[in-house]
Parts: structure tokens; C-alpha cells; sequence
């Protein structure tokens, strides 16, 4: 939030002294500095573990990101698939990596790729690999930060699949089906890092509006998230916790998505280990 305050304080500044540049600060963009400068960050916390809202981190509103060619031609077996980016920069490494002191893809920034099952593949080039079996492949691809913060705006991924038999490929793009995914956590944690858990997820054509919020199950400790936004997660013990999130509707009743085998995970806070002589 540095640059927030440093912002409005520079404004406020402007107007008391009476700058050249007064008239090019709307009252619009006094009002949305305060806003956000007074803005308390979301706190939930039930059987000793607590979720707060991770809320230091660039929005990036204005990235996109989305597949070279909507007509290209796809086989069985190993294709690649092209795709590209504007005003984000994939393999950089991110100013808030030392800051937040939490676990990174040495890569750096980078595209994320999650299909109905098997883990996110990391990308930082301008294309991947993969495996085109017979039926119905899908992809879904969204940006992410370097510590894991995927971009939560409607243009920073795409979801596109292809249909393949022996016969040939049928690919559709900008697909309308609806998406949710558990992106993080997954995988095991260092005891330096034990401390900074991200949980983060994903939604596809469907939001958080009129109602709907994300069940969110650690172990037997439920939360409601009513809010797309990152979390970092606190009060873990060492071992072995489940991870589990489903989208439910206003009524209670679970909103199904086409990947529901990426609705979970189980992850591991590794032990210090401790040596005698």
C-alpha cells in the first residue's frame, strides 16, 4: 500500500499549496486514493487457523493475454500452442518477491496452465507443449505473479480445448463454460516459509455476485469467501492438512464447474530437521 499513501499524500500536497498541476487531479481520483488507503483488509479465523486478505500486491488491470491464432490446427500427440501477452512480462522477477519472504517459481512471472487434472504447468515463453489425446482436452491459461498471485481480471487468462479423434481436431476458443480451480496451495512448505501459506483460486465466467461465495475447507475449518482475492493462511501445524473449495450460491447449492477434479489438494508443512551427533 506504499504507493497508494505516497500518492495521495502527493495529491493532498498539490491542492493545500495551490501547484501548477492542481487541475489535472479530479476529485475521482482523490476519492478512489482514499478508498483504498482506508481500506481494511478481509479477516476470518475459526479452530485456530486464520485467513487474511492479501491485499500488497499490483492489480494490473490492463494485461491480457490470449491464444496467437483462434484457427490453429491441432493432431494427436504432441502439439504447440502459441499464445501472447500485452503489458505483462512473463520470466520477470517481481520487485515484492524479498518483501513478502514467501515460497517463488524461480522462473519468475509467468503463465499458468491447469487442465481437469495434474498439476499447474508454469510458462514463461511464448508458447507450450502438450499432449493432445483422444477426446476432449482442456486448458485453462491465467498470469500469475511470481510468488503465485494470479491476476484476477477477465482478459489475463483464456480457456480454449480440442476435441481429437484419428479422424482430425476440432478446437474451440473463448469458451463461455464455467471454471473453478484451487490454485495454491499445493505441494510442500519449508519451515522458513511456513508462516506466508497463499491460498488463491480461480473463477472462469462465473463471479462472486448476487450471492454466490467460495466454501473454503482447511482440515474441518470452513470459511466463507465472498470476495476473489488471495489469502495468506496462518495457524497451520507441521504435517499433512487437506485443502478444499467449492462455489456455492446464494441458496447454498454448489455451482458446478467443468474441472472438478481441481477443486482440492493435499499439502505438506515439512518438519525442522533436527541432527545429533
Amino acid at each position: 500500500m506504499k504507493n497508494i499513501f505516497l500518492y495521495l499524500f502527493a495529491c493532498l500536497l498539490l491542492i493545500s499549496c495551490g501547484g501548477d498541476d492542481e487541475e489535472n487531479i479530479s476529485q475521482e481520483e482523490i476519492d478512489k486514493a482514499l478508498a483504498i488507503s482506508n481500506y481494511n483488509p478481509i479477516i476470518l479465523e475459526t479452530g485456530g487457523i486464520k485467513l487474511t486478505e492479501f491485499t500488497d500486491f499490483p492489480t494490473f488491470s490492463d494485461v491480457t493475454t490470449k491464444i496467437s491464432s483462434q484457427n490453429q490446427t491441432f493432431k494427436l500427440g504432441i502439439n504447440k500452442i502459441e499464445f501472447k501477452n500485452e503489458l505483462f512480462n512473463l520470466g520477470q522477477k517481481t520487485a515484492e518477491e524479498e518483501k513478502h519472504n514467501v515460497r517463488l517459481n524461480e522462473g519468475g512471472q509467468y503463465l499458468g496452465i491447469l487442465t481437469p487434472s495434474g498439476e499447474v504447468t508454469k510458462v514463461i515463453s511464448s508458447d507450450f507443449e502438450t499432449d493432445i489425446l483422444k477426446g476432449t482436452n482442456l486448458f485453462l491459461c491465467y498470469l500469475s505473479r511470481s510468488y503465485d498471485v494470479s491476476l484476477k481480471n477477465k482478459e489475463a487468462s483464456f480457456l480454449f480445448k480440442v476435441n481429437a479423434d484419428p479422424s482430425g481436431c476440432f478446437s474451440e476458443t473463448n469458451l463461455a463454460d464455467t471454471v473453478v480451480a484451487l490454485l495454491q496451495p499445493r505441494g510442500s512448505y519449508e519451515p522458513t516459509i511456513q508462516n506466508k501459506i497463499l491460498f488463491d483460486f480461480y473463477l472462469k465466467n462465473v463471479d462472486l455476485s448476487n450471492g454466490n461465495f467460495v466454501e473454503l475447507t482447511i482440515d474441518k475449518s470452513v470459511f466463507k469467501i465472498t470476495k476473489w482475492a488471495p489469502f495468506w493462511i496462518s495457524g497451520l501445524t507441521q504435517g499433512t492438512h487437506s485443502v478444499k473449495i467449492d462455489l456455492k450460491n446464494k441458496e447454498g447449492k454448489s455451482i458446478k464447474g467443468i474441472m472438478p477434479n481441481q477443486l482440492s489438494s493435499v499439502i505438506t508443512l515439512n518438519r525442522v530437521e533436527i541432527f545429533s551427533e
